[in-house]
C-alpha cells in the first residue's frame, strides 16, 4: 500500500556549500533548524540587489526508514526547488534537477540504508542560471531561491498506478445532467499475469458509480462510462467528484489512487468562450507567486488565500499563472471555489539554445501530466511569454501538448501583431491603452484572421501605481482597468481580458521602480487593495459593493481642485448627501461604460440645488453660480473660457463680489467652517438601501488589526496567516497618509516572518506569522505610539 510521509520539519540549513557537507558523519547540530517551505535568503521589503538571493545553500535531514517493505519502492518527491539542485543520500548523488517551477521525484533505493538513519543532503543553487528557463535574458521578475515548496517521502508498491488522467466528454445526445467520463492510466512494473481493477466514483462520501474489470497483460489501461444525475462544474457551482482506481491480485489490493475531477466541457471559438455550452466572458488577473521577505516560500494556507482573494474578494473568474507552473495548493483551491486557470510554462521573452528548449519541453510535459485533472485549468500555455516566433520549437511544444491532452486548448502568449498562430487560441498582451485612446486593439488587426482570441495582459507597466501614489494617479489606474474590462465585454470576438496584474512583485533592476518592486498590481505585495482592485470587485453580484475612489478633499489635488467623484458599485443607484442634504440620486454611467455588468457611478455635481434653496438668488442665477463653482472646483484657474465669461457676467450684472464667490465656494465645495464636509453615499438595490459609506474630515484615529485566520494547524508543515493593520478614522476609512510604526510581539507559539517593526504604507500594511510547533493559544501584541495596545489571539492545533 502507498504511504506518504511529509518531510517538512527537522531540516538543518547553512547558506553555503562545502564538499565536506556530503560526509554522512558531518555534524549538523550547530546549523540553523528550518522548516519547509524555506527561502535561501530572507529579503528586505524593498531596495534589494538582484544577486542577494542568488547563493548556494545546503539542506540536511536525517531519515529513518522504519522497516523493509517487500515489493515496494522508496522515493523523495520535491514540489519545487529554486533554481537548480543536487540531491545526495548517504554521500551518494541520487538526483539533479534544473528549473524551479516543476516538481520532481528522486528514487532512493540504491543509496538507502533500511532500518538505519540516512543522511539526506540537498545542495540548492539559487543562481539565475542561463539557459534554465526562464533565465538567459532579462526577466521581469525575481526567481526566488530555496526549497520553497514541500517535500515528501513516498513508499509505493512496485506495481503501481501512475499518471491517471480523467477526461470528461459530452457526446451531442447527452443532457446537462449527463456526461461521459473517459480515463486512462499507466501501470508501472506491470506483471505478466492478469490483474483486477475496481473503478468507483464518489460524490463526497456517496458512491455514484462502480465497475470491476480484469486487466490482461496486454490490455489497454483505459476505459469510459456514463455518469448520470451530475452537477456540472462551473465558476458558479464548482462541484467536484472523486474517481478511485484499485488494483488487485487474487483479491489482494496492490495499489489505490484517488483523484478529484469536475464534470465540465469548455470551448473557445472566434465568438468567445463557453463552459458547459454557456457563454462566459473571462475577466481576470495575472498572478506572481512571490511574497514579501520570503519570495516564493509560503505554505498551503497562503497559496489558498491568493485563490480566495482573486475569486471571492475581487470576483474574477480566471487567473493566468504568470509566467510558470504554480502551487498544487493554489490550483486545488481554484478547483474548489470555481476560479478558472490558464497555466503556462516558465519563460519571459527569451528563447535559449537547444538545452533551454529541451528543458522547456520537459517543463511542459511535467505541467500537463502533474496538473491534468484540475477542472479549473482551461488552457495550457505552450509558448514562452512574449517571445519571438520560432516555428520548429513551437510546433514541437504544440505537438507535445496535443499528444498529452486532447481535452484542452493551447495558447501561446505574444505581444506583437501577426505572430505565427500554431495554437488553438490567439493569446495576446494588449498594452494599447494609454488613458485617452481605445482600450483594446481589434482582434482581427492583431491576429490577422477570425480566430479564438483572448487578451492575456493589459495595463500593468503602462501605468504603475503604488499605494502611496497621489489620489489622481490611483483613480486613473482604476479607470484604465474598468475601461479595458468594458471594452472586452463589448466585443464578442474577445473571449475575455486578464489584467496585469494581481499584486505588486519583486523584480530586476531593468524593470519596476528603483526599489526593485513592480507596482503593476491592483493590490500591493501584501494583497491589500488599491483603487484598481475595485474595478473587479464591483462586478460581483453576491453582496453589495460600494467603494468611493477618493477622500473628497480638495487639498489632495493641484490648486485644490476636486474632480469628478468615482464610485465603484454594484448597486442600482446611489443617493448622495452633503452635510445631510440630499444632493441627488445618481445612476451608473451606462453611456460611458455600456457593456460592463456594473458601470461606475460618476458624480460631477457636489452642490445639487442647495444654492437655490438656501441663498437669496433666483433659480436661474443660482444655476449659473453652481456651474461656475463646479467648473472652478474641477479646473481651477484653468477653467474653460465659457465658465470664465459666465463668472464675469455674474460679477458684472448680479453684483457677485469676490468675497461672496469665496464664501459660496467655501460653504458648498471647500468645506470651510465647523461641521462641514460630511459626505454620505447610500447604495440601493431593488429600491432598498443595502450599503452606506460616510466620508468626512477625520477627527478620531484608531489602529485596527485583524488576523485572516484565528486557527492554524501545525501538522504536515508549519502554518501561516496574514495579519492586516490599518489606521482608520471614526467612519472606518483608511487614512491614506498614515505611516505609523507598528511593533509586533508574539509569544511562544508564533514567529513573525520579516521584521517586527513595520510602518504603515498608504495607511495600512500587513505581516505574516507562522507556527513553530507549540500547540494552544498564542498572543500577538501590536504597539503604536499614541495608541492603545492591540491584542489578537491565534489558536494553534
Amino acid at each position: 500500500m502507498r504511504k506518504i510521509v511529509p518531510l517538512n520539519f527537522d531540516w538543518r540549513f547553512t547558506p553555503d556549500y562545502q564538499e565536506r557537507y556530503l560526509d554522512p558523519e558531518f555534524a549538523t547540530s550547530g546549523l540553523q533548524n528550518v522548516m519547509l517551505p524555506h527561502s535561501l535568503v530572507e529579503l528586505p521589503f524593498n531596495y534589494l540587489s538582484d544577486e542577494r538571493h542568488q547563493i548556494v545553500g545546503t539542506y540536511f535531514r536525517d531519515l529513518d526508514i522504519e522497516k523493509s517493505i517487500p515489493d515496494h519502492i522508496f522515493s523523495l518527491y520535491f514540489y519545487g526547488v529554486m533554481n537548480t539542485c543536487k540531491v545526495y543520500l548517504n554521500g551518494e548523488k541520487i538526483g539533479y534537477h534544473q528549473g524551479g517551477y516543476t516538481p520532481f521525484e528522486v528514487a532512493i533505493e540504491t543509496a538507502l540504508i533500511k532500518e538505519s538513519p540516512n543522511r539526506l543532503v540537498v545542495v540548492v543553487d539559487g543562481s539565475e542560471t542561463p539557459n534554465v528557463p526562464p533565465f538567459g535574458g532579462v526577466v521581469d521578475y525575481l526567481g526566488h531561491s530555496g526549497i520553497y515548496r514541500e517535500v515528501e517521502l513516498r513508499t509505493i508498491p512496485l506495481i503501481h498506478i501512475d499518471n491517471l488522467k480523467i477526461k470528461p466528454y459530452e457526446p451531442p445526445s447527452l443532457s446537462e445532467f449527463e456526461i461521459v467520463i473517459n480515463y486512462e492510466f499507466d501501470l508501472k512494473n506491470r506483471a505478466d499475469y492478469p490483474l483486477e481493477a475496481k473503478i468507483t466514483v464518489y460524490d463526497d462520501d456517496k458512491l455514484v458509480y462502480e465497475e470491476q474489470k480484469e486487466l490482461q497483460p496486454s490490455e489497454s489501461l483505459q476505459g469510459g462510462f456514463l455518469l448520470e444525475n451530475i452537477t456540472r462544474w462551473s465558476p458558479e457551482v464548482p462541484k467536484l467528484y472523486e474517481l478511485e482506481i484499485k488494483i488487485y491480485k487474487s483479491q489482494t489490493e496492490i495499489d489505490c489512487v484517488r483523484e478529484r475531477f469536475g464534470c465540465r466541457t469548455i470551448k473557445f471559438t472566434p465568438e468567445g468562450f463557453t463552459i458547459n455550452n454557456k457563454k462566459l466572458k473571462l475577466i481576470g488577473l495575472n498572478r506572481h507567486q512571490s511574497y514579501p521577505y520570503v519570495g516564493y516560500a509560503m505554505p498551503r494556507r497562503m497559496q489558498e488565500l491568493d485563490a480566495e482573494i482573486l475569486r471571492q474578494e475581487l470576483g474574477v473568474n480566471i487567473v493566468r499563472t504568470s509566467h510558470y507552473m504554480q502551487s498544487d495548493h493554489f490550483l486545488r483551491r481554484a478547483d474548489e471555489i470555481g476560479l478558472l486557470v490558464f497555466e503556462e510554462i516558465p519563460g519571459w521573452q527569451h528563447i535559449g539554445d537547444d538545452k533551454f528548449k529541451e528543458l522547456s519541453c520537459q517543463n511542459l510535459r511535467t505541467m500537463i501530466d502533474h496538473h491534468f485533472n484540475h477542472p479549473s485549468i482551461i488552457m495550457w500555455g505552450v509558448r514562452i511569454n512574449e517571445s519571438p516566433d520560432d516555428t520548429p520549437f513551437y510546433q514541437l511544444t504544440n505537438q507535445i501538448a496535443s499528444d498529452l491532452d486532447d481535452t484542452r486548448p493551447r495558447g501561446g502568449v505574444r505581444n506583437f501583431a501577426g505572430s505565427e498562430f500554431l495554437e488553438d487560441v490567439y493569446t495576446y498582451n494588449d498594452f494599447i491603452h494609454t488613458g485617452n485612446n481605445q482600450p483594446l486593439a481589434s482582434p482581427r488587426k492583431i491576429a490577422k484572421a477570425a480566430v479564438p482570441y483572448l487578451v492575456t495582459e493589459h495595463n500593468g507597466h503602462m501605468y504603475p501605481t503604488s499605494k502611496t501614489a497621489d489620489e489622481k494617479t490611483r483613480v486613473e489606474q482604476a479607470l484604465r482597468h474598468i475601461r479595458v474590462i468594458d471594452k472586452a465585454c463589448s466585443d464578442s470576438r474577445i473571449a475575455g481580458a486578464i489584467g496585469w496584474c494581481f499584486a505588486d512583485y519583486y523584480t530586476h533592476k531593468e524593470f519596476g521602480a528603483n526599489d526593485r518592486i513592480c507596482y503593476h498590481g491592483v493590490m500591493d505585495m501584501f494583497r491589500l487593495p488599491k483603487y484598481a482592485s475595485y474595478a473587479y470587485k464591483s462586478q460581483r453580484v453576491d453582496r453589495p459593493i460600494l467603494e468611493v475612489l477618493g477622500s473628497m478633499t480638495p487639498g489632495e489635488h493641484p490648486q485644490s481642485t476636486l474632480p469628478e467623484t468615482i464610485v465603484f458599485t454594484n448597486c442600482d443607484y446611489i443617493k448622495f448627501y452633503h452635510n445631510d442634504y440630499l444632493i441627488g440620486k445618481v445612476y451608473p454611467s451606462w453611456q460611458l461604460f455600456p457593456d460592463i455588468k456594473n458601470p461606475p457611478v460618476i458624480i460631477d455635481d457636489l452642490i445639487g440645488d442647495q444654492i437655490a434653496q438656501s441663498e437669496p438668488y433666483k433659480k436661474g442665477v443660482a444655476r449659473q453660480i453652481k456651474s461656475v463653482l463646479l467648473a472652478f472646483s474641477r479646473f481651477g484657474m484653468a477653467m474653460p473660457l465659457k465658465y470664465r465669461l459666465l463668472a464675469a457676467k455674474l460679477m458684472l450684472f448680479n453684483k457677485i463680489t469676490m468675497a461672496e464667490a469665496t464664501r459660496l465656494y467655501g460653504k458648498y465645495l471647500g468645506n470651510w467652517g465647523d461641521g462641514s464636509g460630511v459626505f454620505v453615499f447610500e447604495g440601493y438595490q431593488n429600491d432598498k438601501i443595502v450599503i452606506t459609506k460616510k466620508i468626512a474630515q477625520p477627527e478620531q484615529f484608531f489602529i485596527k488589526a485583524r488576523a485572516e485566520h484565528q486557527t492554524l494547524v501545525h501538522k504536515d508543515t508549519y502554518d501561516v496567516t496574514r495579519v492586516v493593520i490599518s489606521k482608520v478614522d471614526e467612519n472606518d476609512n483608511i487614512l491614506i497618509h498614515a505611516s505609523d510604526v507598528i511593533t509586533v510581539e508574539t509569544d511562544k507559539g508564533l514567529d513573525v516572518i520579516g521584521p517586527r517593526n513595520i510602518s504603515l504604507i498608504g495607511g495600512e500594511t500587513a505581516f505574516y506569522v507562522k507556527t513553530i510547533g507549540f500547540k494552544g493559544q498564542s498572543k500577538i501584541k501590536l504597539k503604536a505610539y499614541g495608541h492603545p495596545e492591540t491584542q489578537l489571539i491565534i489558536t494553534v492545533e
